[in-house]
């Protein structure tokens, strides 16, 4: 478990998104975030979560 609590840029950068695309995913509650005053923070367990929760996984066709 790491709880290292990242900051917007930190957090972006983590999952190579620009700070935009993760500002728009706090304002519409896709992504778990903590509000200390008016800084938003992010858990490096929770990032690690999301992309878990958003992996796609492979589909086989037949052929």
């Amino acid at each position: 478990m790491n709880n290292a609590l990242l900051n917007v840029q930190e957090a972006a950068s983590y999952l190579h998104i620009s700070t935009s695309t993760l500002y728009r995913w706090v304002h519409q509650k896709k992504i778990k975030h903590v509000k200390i005053g008016s800084r938003v923070l992010f858990s490096q367990d929770d990032l690690n979560e999301f992309v878990k929760n958003n992996t796609c996984s492979e589909i086989k066709l037949p052929i």
